[in-house]
């Protein structure tokens, strides 16, 4: 396989594994939220929650396109330097998921500094940073996961 082919192949699974991660930090935090409501109010009624259904394609794209923006780099260094650690995407997704959530005007609404809403935030980035790792992380550095450099 050519160099430039390779390197095409690892570009698609680094877009398909960030995609995965991106849906992965949105339906995380919603699930557990429809969870503890299910847990605390007894209603395990769970058509009503998804009426955000509707605004869902809208939220993938600005969670993509602003995160992009900070896990960006992330993303380079690990391709750069190899590092193919499950915990650096982990961390990294935590990282991003919070400061997405602190930064981004209105993304997080008045619970901004509410502990339990980072931890939200932050268990949403952990499992999109498993899920990158999984789908494109544990290659990093190698064109479409070949041999070393």
């Amino acid at each position: 396989m050519s160099r430039s082919l390779a390197w095409m192949k690892r570009l698609a699974m680094i877009a398909i594994g960030y995609i995965a991660a991106v849906l992965t930090s949105i339906l995380v935090p919603v699930l557990l939220i429809v969870l503890l409501a299910g847990i605390e109010d007894g209603n395990w009624s769970i058509i009503f929650t998804f009426d955000w259904l509707a605004s869902f394609p809208l939220a993938v794209l600005t969670v993509a396109i602003c995160a992009l923006l900070i896990v960006g780099p992330a993303i380079v260094l690990a391709e750069r330097l190899a590092l193919r650690g499950w915990f650096y995407f982990a961390v990294t997704g935590a990282i991003t998921s919070i400061a997405f959530g602190v930064f981004v005007p209105g993304s997080a609404g008045g619970f901004v500094f509410n502990p339990g809403f980072l931890g939200f935030l932050a268990a949403a980035g952990v499992a999109a940073g498993w899920v990158y790792w999984r789908l494109a992380g544990h290659k990093s550095g190698h064109p479409a996961g070949g041999g070393p450099r």
